[in-house]
């Protein structure tokens, strides 16, 4: 049991020590009464942990109970795709009305400051048949 225990320790120390941890977050606009529109860093929160060279997972909280499981998959020369899950409690869902797809461009901005502007949309098309898509500039940084 101590050889098992050790052993555990050992390697959650490695990964926590090798691990390269990112902030995420999301610039969202909001406009008040009064028709003036504030910009809000907080609203979509959350870490990522990068898994391999190429491949980061993350959750973000959207500022209420929301979360949302992401994946961000590097392609080349700071092009990345990605697919994000919006968990809901709605058991009646099925799993592709909450998955989107996503391209997006990493700009370094200073040291370990990354401008991430990207495209998401949704995995499936509404009773229309159509896919309305969202275009999202978030800021990122690599502890």
């Amino acid at each position: 049991m101590n050889k098992l225990f050790l052993t555990m320790a050992l390697a959650f120390s490695t990964m926590v020590a090798s691990a390269q941890y990112s902030v995420l977050t999301t610039v969202t606009s909001v406009e008040d009464e009064a028709g003036e529109t504030t910009y809000n860093f907080t609203d979509k929160f959350g870490i990522g942990y990068q898994v391999g060279e190429r491949l980061m997972v993350g959750l973000t909280m959207d500022g209420e109970d929301n979360y949302e499981l992401l994946g961000r998959y590097a392609l080349i020369n700071g092009v990345w795709g990605t697919c994000v899950y919006n968990y809901t409690k709605d058991s009646e869902t099925e799993l592709l009305d909450n998955v989107e797809l996503g391209l997006g461009y990493s700009f370094k901005v200073w040291d370990k400051l990354y401008f991430d502007p990207n495209y998401t949309m949704p995995a499936k098309s509404n009773e229309a048949g159509e896919r309305e898509g969202t275009f999202n500039l978030s800021v990122s940084y690599k502890l």
